[in-house]
């Protein structure tokens, strides 16, 4: 089997000026993270983005990488932080994934089967036992059912008549605490979003359209979102604003519960 390596008329970054080593798109982002003595750990730390990631990208396993919207998002942040231009690590992530192609599979040789050919003699040998078979059993149903026809049906006995059940009253479950600030995210669009609950606990996943996240805490929640425009807030049940440019990974969004009180004493 063949196949066909097609070549881009513009050389990736990490080719250019190497006629003898040849590196990939990853190794050539870590060589230039490692030239600027940045770790990994840092950049995690600073652009919030999962470390198991960071490693993805550094060693072209994109498989591993969320849905492009974000992969192309991490690819910016990691380019800004390192003092490279945004644009072009994404076009060159880009020209990464699709620097070879193999062409479609040969057809698959057609295997034919021979005909088995079975013996005449042994076909009808087969039939004539089958025949007898379904002659014997039509003639036992036969006779069964002459024989239920002539003895009489036995006498219908009364139905008994059993007390009702005594049903248990039913225990209604105690309600559970209530946090006094309640948090509530729809996502519209793909989205990844972390969330630190009270200084203490902390939530990091990926969402999908249609899903929605609710988080309680007892004074504040601080929120990093991938894709602002996706989301829609609320706070207790109120609208809460979500301003951000777009394109943007929004950063530190704090819902303080003692600043919310305080805006509502102050409204008239």
């Amino acid at each position: 089997m063949s196949s066909t390596i097609r070549h881009n008329n513009r050389q990736p970054p990490w080719e250019q000026g190497a006629e003898t080593d040849v590196i990939s798109f990853g190794t050539w982002l870590r060589r230039q993270r490692e030239l600027r003595e940045i770790s990994l750990r840092e950049i995690a730390d600073v652009t919030k983005i999962s470390i198991r990631y960071l490693e993805a990208l550094e060693q072209d396993r994109f498989d591993v990488l969320p849905a492009p919207v974000f992969a192309h998002g991490f690819l910016r942040e990691y380019a800004r932080y390192v003092g490279l231009d945004a644009d072009e690590v994404v076009n060159s992530y880009l020209t990464a994934q699709k620097e070879v192609e193999p062409d479609e599979a040969l057809d698959a040789p057609v295997v034919r089967q021979r005909d088995v050919k079975r013996p005449t003699g042994t076909l009808l040998a087969l039939a004539a036992v089958g025949l007898l078979v379904v002659v014997a059993a039509l003639a036992y149903f036969a006779e069964s059912c002459q024989s239920q026809d002539r003895s009489e049906p036995p006498p219908m006995a009364a139905p008994l008549t059993q007390p009702a059940p005594k049903l248990s009253p039913v225990v209604e479950p105690e309600p559970g605490p209530v946090s006094p600030l309640l948090v509530t995210i729809d996502f519209s669009e793909d989205c990844w979003i972390e969330a630190t609950i009270d200084g203490e606990g902390q939530v990091n996943e990926l969402h999908v359209p249609g899903e929605s996240l609710r988080i309680g805490a007892q004074k504040r929640v601080s929120l990093t979102i991938g894709n602002p425009e996706a989301v829609r807030i609320e706070v207790n049940g109120q609208p809460f604003p979500v301003s951000a440019p777009a394109g943007q990974v929004l950063r530190g969004l704090e819902i303080d519960l003692d600043a919310l009180q305080a805006a509502d004493q102050t409204e008239p």
